[in-house]
C-alpha cells in the first residue's frame, strides 16, 4: 500500500462510527504476533502494519461507508 492511500485510509477510520472502530482494532490485532488485550486503549502505527493488514482495513472501511450510504436511501 503506498503512503497516499495509507493517509486515506487513516481518514476513513478516523471518520468511523464509535461501533466499528473496535473491529478495525480486531482485524490489527488478528495479525500481530503478540496479541494485544481489546480492553484498553490500543495505537494502530499504519506505517507498521503489513499489507494484507492494510486492504482488510481498507476494504472493511469501504463495506461500513457502503452500508451508511444505503442506509440513509
Amino acid at each position: 500500500m503506498t503512503f497516499k492511500e495509507k493517509e486515506e485510509l487513516q481518514k476513513l477510520i478516523q471518520k468511523l462510527p464509535p461501533e466499528n472502530i473496535r473491529r478495525v482494532a480486531e482485524i490489527v490485532i488478528q495479525h500481530r504476533t503478540d496479541k494485544t488485550d481489546l480492553s484498553g486503549e490500543i495505537h494502530i502505527g499504519l506505517d507498521k502494519e503489513n499489507n494484507t493488514t492494510l486492504w482488510r482495513l481498507y476494504y472493511y472501511v469501504e463495506a461500513v461507508e457502503k452500508a451508511k450510504k444505503l442506509a440513509s436511501k
